[in-house]
């Protein structure tokens, strides 16, 4: 951040975009449009006005980044700082995405973590960084530490962020602009919950499994094609294929499937129901867009970068932050 401009020129990104001009400053639907590279360079331009020492940064292949810093350098209690920037097509915190990072911060010796989710952390998420002491940022966070700068470094800051193309994601891998493709989609993504306490996001996946060291409650009705329980399980559960109780795995509440296959050790608590007929398929094709890479060499694994265009409205309105 201390040759901002020339940094932008270097990586082509300071062309001109037709709506950088209409802007009328900082706001959290800017943050949570801008490109990942756009947001890690923001996030290290706040740590260095803040007085802070930083390390290089680590950029991963879903877009998370990943830099070191030390807080008040100069005093007689520096502070190890590890700071995280969430991977593009998580932009909004789950519970499985802080206990991951959080895992990261243990290898870390002497540091503490922070965060960045600019679409907002869910109710379990925020309650799971509390848990393991890890800072929460999403992008109203954001917004009122870049407009609290002095006016002539938030200004600075602001054409950096909004220079050219700012809102189409860069490739992770080969630092060329990503391209908008359309394509027919009918998969479901499957989860793994490690996580303990009350899972308030709604659950909806091919496979769930929830892991040995999982005690997770889930307040709304989860829906799943099949069912792997290691640890404990709690809430509504609808499986359209088969439900798993593995040794240890306990499973309470309601539960309707197709079968259910108790190992020795596991337990069913609560009601079971046998799905017969046919059912509503939880998968539906649907037209959708993508971010992907259409650089032509493919020798670096850029054909696997595929980014979820992100709803600047609809992340807003999942925005949490408690107060302090």
């Amino acid at each position: 951040m201390l040759e901002p401009f020339s940094t932008l020129q270097q990586s082509g990104l300071a062309q001109p975009h037709g709506g950088a001009d209409k802007l009328d400053g900082w706001s959290p639907e800017l943050l949570v449009s801008l490109d990942w590279v756009r947001l890690a360079e923001l996030a290290r331009g706040l740590a260095v006005e803040a007085g802070c020492e930083l390390a290089g940064s680590r950029n991963f292949p879903d877009g998370s980044v990943m830099f070191a810093m030390i807080e008040q350098p100069r005093s007689t209690t520096p502070q190890r700082a590890l700071v995280k920037l969430a991977p593009w097509n998580e932009w909004g915190a789950r519970p499985e995405t802080v206990e991951h990072f959080a895992n990261e911060v243990a290898t870390a010796r002497n540091s503490r973590g922070i965060l960045i989710a600019p679409a907002g952390f869910s109710t379990a998420a925020f309650h799971t960084a509390q848990k393991h002491r890890i800072e929460a940022v999403d992008a109203a966070a954001l917004c009122s530490a870049l407009t609290a700068l002095r006016p002539e470094k938030s200004e600075i800051m602001f054409a950096v962020a909004t220079t050219g193309d700012y809102d189409t994601p860069t490739c992770p891998i080969c630092n060329k602009r990503l391209h908008r493709t359309e394509q027919m989609t009918a998969s479901l993504p499957s989860r793994t919950m490690d996580v303990s306490g009350l899972i308030a996001d709604s659950v909806v996946c091919d496979q769930l499994v929830i892991t040995e060291s999982a005690e997770a409650t889930f307040l709304q009705e989860v829906r799943c094609c099949s069912l792997i329980v290691r640890g404990q399980a709690d809430g509504n559960f609808v499986c359209h294929g088969p439900v798993t109780l593995e040794s240890g795995g306990i499973l309470s509440g309601t539960v309707a499937a197709r079968s259910l296959n108790v190992r020795d050790g596991g337990q069913l608590l609560g009601q079971f129901h046998i799905l017969e007929g046919k059912l509503e398929s939880l998968v539906k094709s649907t037209a959708r867009w993508q971010w992907r890479c259409t650089n032509a060499e493919n020798a670096l694994g850029c054909s696997q970068v595929a980014f979820e265009p992100h709803d600047v409205s609809g992340a807003l309105a999942v925005l949490f932050l408690p107060p302090s």
